[in-house]
């Protein structure tokens, strides 16, 4: 299957347009991996991958950035492929408000570098330390893959949680922000409605069937777009009957009239 690539607003040192992988950040590989030298590396495959380049890493790494190790992406490193793993994010402890919180920073970034190490161990694999590892790590979990010198990605990246053992804690927070990914696009939709077609009223009676003619998302996407507004942000709130008591947004069906506060 062809990847699901789409193009960024980031250009490379010789102007060409880099690209990255669509399923990248709904995968919920930025949490696993060290984010930011992740994130470079999936471009780089993802933009070896969209424009069809040829050879081996290093060889796609200078068509897309350059012969210049030092004039690689801030984000990568400044040794290129060489450049060592940043598990701690620098400028996030520089831009820290007290000592606590850099502390603090500083104890997630080891935690985290531990847990994933001990993760891709017990999958078989080497823990990386350098950019190049990382990419050869990714290319071993399925993330891209280079045959015959040709790079290529599935169009739905495996989920970190389907190939490596990761702690529940962090499954738990992987599947939630999916599930925040996938009502986006139905809660941009109801928001709109509510904002420009509405006026913002503090409150009003409405049902399913009306909201999925205005919004064009069906009852499904509809309650977990309500769902999420109404238990994870807090943003409103769900009455029906007289007098108004809570409902849940399960529990709405398509013709029911209920009040959004």
């Amino acid at each position: 299957m062809p990847a699901e690539i789409i193009d960024t607003p980031l250009h490379s040192d010789e102007g060409q347009p880099l690209c990255i992988h669509r399923d990248w950040f709904e995968s919920g590989w930025p949490v696993v991996m060290p984010l930011h030298q992740a994130m470079w590396t999936v471009m780089l495959l993802s933009t070896a991958t969209a424009r069809q380049l040829r050879g081996d890493l290093d060889a796609v790494a200078v068509q897309v950035f350059g012969d210049d190790p030092r004039r690689a992406p801030r984000g990568l490193g400044g040794r290129g492929l060489e450049s060592p793993l940043a598990w701690l994010d620098a400028e996030a402890v520089e831009a820290a408000r007290s000592p606590a919180e850099a502390a603090q920073i500083t104890a997630d970034a080891r935690t985290h570098r531990a847990w994933c190490e001990e993760a891709l161990r017990a999958a078989g694999l080497p823990a990386p330390s350098t950019v190049r590892d990382l990419a050869a790590v990714m290319e071993r979990l399925g993330i891209a893959r280079c045959e015959d010198g040709r790079w290529s990605m599935p169009e739905h990246l495996p989920r970190p949680e389907d190939v490596l053992r990761l702690p529940e804690t962090l499954v738990g927070r992987l599947r939630h922000l999916r599930r925040v990914q996938d009502v986006e696009p139905a809660e941009r939709a109801l928001l709109d409605h509510v904002t420009h077609t509405l006026g913002r009223p503090a409150q009003f009676i409405t049902t399913l069937q009306r909201l999925k003619q205005a919004t064009g998302f069906g009852a499904g996407r509809l309650r977990d777009a309500l769902d999420h507004l109404a238990t994870d942000t807090g943003e409103i709130r769900l009455y029906r009957g007289q007098p108004p008591v809570t409902v849940a947004a399960e529990d709405l069906t398509g013709q029911s009239r209920f009040l959004i506060r």
